[in-house]
């Protein structure tokens, strides 16, 4: 259960540093990270809306996760 609550304190703390630093993201990696995070769609969803690939989506939004990365829990 201690997994569980990891994972979402940190996809909620993913959402808190979007909020603040998203102006370091790209168009790309900024729409994917909306859709996955505060829409909360999966990635074959968002793969089918932006008409592209499910493993593209998840490389974007792998990409747009380390461009946060630097910004978690520095408050």
């Amino acid at each position: 259960m201690k997994n569980k609550n990891t994972s979402l304190e940190l996809r909620e703390e993913y959402i808190k540093v979007f909020q603040k630093y998203s102006h370091v993201l790209t168009q790309n990696q900024y729409q994917i990270f909306h859709l996955y995070y505060i829409e909360d769609l999966s990635l074959s969803e968002i793969a089918n809306i932006l008409a592209t690939t499910r493993a593209n989506v998840h490389d974007t939004l792998t990409k747009a996760r380390n461009n946060l990365k630097p910004f978690l829990f520095i408050e």
